[in-house]
Formats: structure tokens, sequence, C-alpha cells
């Protein structure tokens, strides 16, 4: 059997600590989420290459943020916390990469994402919804974001901010490789099982006219 990737090792654990802390079974968090069993399964084995929806599913679902997933826990409360370039967590996801940026911080609210995505890669067929605001920053590339049906186009530079509980997704409509700094801010830590489930809403067709707006 080949070696987990060390993101997916650190996101495996935390989505099993998560889901004994609430008190859920493997089953029942799936169900909640809608994914299969097998799917969350694979997740907390350090096995597959999962969505960032898919993981933002399992996050709502939590009432945790994002990031939270993807921080390992550590008893260190120094006052700053660095992480070297060459140090970076890297996990693969269908048709790029998500990288985690410096976390551990005690009750740490915002979290860095560094996504690549190949081009027609996506951050899953499905959008997103949580709580908190999400600044988006492009490094390379040009990126559609697409925040409550209206498509955003973000290019080296460029800089989208939005309130999260929005449903929004991105999408590589370029030639090239795309690169996204995903700056995550987590406003409120409610647990989501006292909240009806937001469900993703399924993706727009790709033959859709993309202008830039």
């Amino acid at each position: 059997m080949a070696v987990a990737d060390p993101l997916l090792r650190t996101l495996g654990a935390r989505l099993r600590e998560e889901r004994r802390r609430i008190g859920v079974s493997l089953r029942e968090l799936a169900a909640a989420s809608g994914l299969s069993t097998t799917t969350v399964h694979q997740i907390e084995s350090g096995r597959g290459s999962p969505s960032l929806a898919t993981l933002q599913a399992l996050a709502s679902t939590l009432g945790v943020p994002l990031g939270t997933l993807l921080e390992s826990q550590g008893t260190d409360e120094a006052p700053a916390i660095l992480l070297p370039a060459g140090e970076r967590l890297r996990a693969s996801i269908p048709r790029g990469a998500l990288e985690r940026l410096a976390s551990g911080l005690p009750a740490q609210r915002v979290h860095g994402v560094l996504l690549t995505l190949a081009p027609g890669g996506d951050t899953g067929q499905d959008t997103m919804t949580h709580p908190g605001h999400e600044l988006v920053f492009g490094l390379a590339g040009r990126c559609v974001y697409e925040v409550a049906g209206r498509e955003y186009w973000v290019g080296p530079g460029d800089s989208l901010v939005l309130d999260s509980r929005q449903p929004h997704r991105a999408f590589n409509a370029g030639r090239g490789q795309a690169q996204l700094l995903l700056a995550l801010y987590a406003t409120e830590q409610a647990p989501a099982w006292l909240e009806r489930h937001v469900r993703p809403s399924r993706a727009p067709r790709r033959g859709r006219s993309r202008r830039r707006p």
C-alpha cells in the first residue's frame, strides 16, 4: 500500500477527531454531508483525492471552518508560526492541488489555502456555502469564481472578497495553469447540526458563455 500524502493523513485524522467530538458515526456524517460512507471512510483513512467542495460539505456538517480540517493539532502556543515554503503540505484534488499555509495558532480564525488548477480544473461540480468571508487573490493564470450564479474573472493581481454563505465555486476556464490564494475567515463557529445543512447546488454547464464582468 502506498504511503498516504502527509496532508491527506492530517485531514483524515482531523476529520475523525471532529466527528468523534460531536458524537456521530461515520455513516451519519456521510448522510448529513450528502456523501457516500465509502467516500468519508477513504478520507478518514488518508486515501483518495477529495474535492474542495467535498471538504467544505464535511466541514459545514461538523460546524467547523474548512481550515480546521487542514491543520494538525499542536501544543506549542508560540506568538507566531512560520511555515517554510519547502514544508508546505500539498494534496492532490481532481485536476489540481490544494496546499495548506501556516496554521496552528490557538483559536485561529483565518486560514490560508493555495489553490492550483489545471486547464479545465475546478473545485468540484457542486458549489460551496459556509459561514464567514473569503478573500481570493489571483497569482497566475485566469480563473472564474462563480458567486451566487454570477461569474468573476480573477487574474494575476486581481482580488475578490465574498460572503461565503453565498454558493460559490472556482474553475479554470483558461488554457494554462491557474493559481489562487484563498484567505478563509470564519466569523462564527455555530454547530451546523443545530441548523439546516445547506446542500450544494449543481454547477452550470461548461457550455455557458463566460464573459468578464
